[in-house]
């Protein structure tokens, strides 16, 4: 009892205090895709979501964020990487930041970034595709130090460069890096290495907090499987292989964190599975409470929970996937929706929002007995496949031309 208490307070005060106008890092305030405490309108019949501002953006696969009014993306312009610092209310440039890239990708998959950036403590910290980690200042963007992963950790390529969207905790930035270690911890303020974890493959997940009474933990899927780490050391804490047969597969989306729960899906005949988390009492910190290889395999968006209920796509991105109503407790299926194509999720109070990767927005309640679309609007062009962000009643999203803001609040 003692330990459910201190966990939900620590949910409660440590993570949804941050919510109203923040979208700090990749899943947002909660490392969950869920903003519980807020509500959204739904326009009326014939009405549409208020478009703020819509501008053109370099390419990439790299998430907005947002913190005091201000949008921070990762994008790559001809022969640069560049971050951008855009004012919320207008999309004004307030500055911008760029370095030179050599990052050429081998399936032909674009050459810009993966991984979204975090914003921390007066830091914005990025992950590029060759593994350059960069630490600026929030305030206006200039240098503050960089950390070559490749040539300090041998951190491989992969299919398709790297990913690993940058965790920070405390005074510590976590990354998947693969090569030498399997997650590294670097010091927010200087980029020095505080830790290096066993060896392990790096992969196209990205480390999530877990909170446990008094002891933090670091939660990845690499491609051998689930880790949980203590974040203080490194320490491998717990593992479960989690992995397809297939060579030519990845496993893409997050760990989902929910109360001590903890869900991973991925696809390629790997499928899902639910662990409780009993702490450090038993040998086994975390227990499997089901897995199974049918009921949502997710490709590469990582699914959200409300109630006792996971939402999320089931199938391979390129064949049709569905959107699903999963059971947490059981893993039972409650409906399947097709026809939407795959996109990203987040759950906002009582009603999920969709971009999918056809560009449209789709809201629909969230309801378990069945699936309910409540608005459908087109907002970006095709390839829309990165994940977006919500704050202070606006959601900002981008496709491979195109970053938009929308009004949630505003109809047209």
């Amino acid at each position: 009892m003692f330990f459910k208490s201190c966990f939900f307070l620590f949910s409660l005060f440590g993570l949804v205090s941050l919510l109203a106008a923040s979208w700090p890092n990749w899943l947002g305030p909660n490392f969950n895709g869920s903003l519980p405490k807020e509500a959204i309108s739904v326009p009326p019949v014939g009405k549409d979501y208020l478009m703020r501002w819509d501008l053109r953006v370099g390419k990439g696969w790299s998430s907005p964020v947002v913190e005091n009014g201000l949008v921070i993306l990762h994008v790559r312009e001809n022969q640069n990487e560049v971050i951008y610092c855009k004012e919320l209310n207008s999309g004004k440039v307030k500055w911008r930041f760029q370095y030179k890239s050599q990052y050429r990708d081998d399936f032909g998959m674009e050459d810009g970034p993966r991984s979204t950036p975090a914003v921390r403590k007066g830091f914005v910290i990025t992950h590029s595709p060759e593994g350059m980690v960069y630490a600026l200042s929030f305030a206006d963007g200039k240098f503050i130090w960089k950390r070559d992963l490749k040539k300090d950790f041998s951190s491989p390529k992969g299919f398709f460069g790297r990913c690993s969207s940058p965790l920070v905790m405390n005074e510590k930035i976590i990354l998947d890096v693969g090569g030498k270690a399997g997650l590294v911890a670097l010091s927010l303020s200087t980029g020095s290495t505080l830790w290096e974890s066993e060896p392990f493959e790096n992969d196209y997940s990205s480390p999530v907090p877990f909170f446990a009474g008094e002891k933090n933990l670091c939660l990845s899927l690499l491609r051998e499987g689930f880790i949980a780490l203590d974040t203080n050391s490194g320490e491998k804490k717990f593992f479960y292989p989690f992995r397809s047969s297939i060579d030519a597969s990845v496993n893409a989306a997050s760990p989902l964190v929910f109360g001590n729960q903890v869900f991973l899906s991925s696809c390629y005949g790997v499928g899902a599975g639910l662990w409780t988390y009993h702490g450090e009492s038993k040998n086994e910190n975390f227990e499997l409470k089901w897995r199974n290889k049918e009921i949502l395999d997710c490709h590469y968006s990582t699914p959200v929970m409300h109630a006792g209920f996971l939402y999320g796509f089931h199938g391979r991105q390129e064949r049709g996937p569905t959107l699903r109503c999963v059971e947490s407790k059981t893993g039972i299926v409650q409906w399947s929706l097709s026809r939407l194509g795959t996109g990203n999720l987040v759950i906002i109070g009582d009603k999920i929002m969709i971009v999918s990767e056809s560009g449209e927005l789709i809201v629909l309640a969230a309801d378990p007995s069945e699936a309910i679309i409540l608005h459908r609007q087109q907002i970006l062009g095709a390839n829309a496949r990165s994940h977006f962000a919500i704050a202070g009643n606006h959601l900002i999203a981008r496709d491979q031309r195109r970053l938009i803001c929308l009004s949630l609040e505003a109809f047209q």
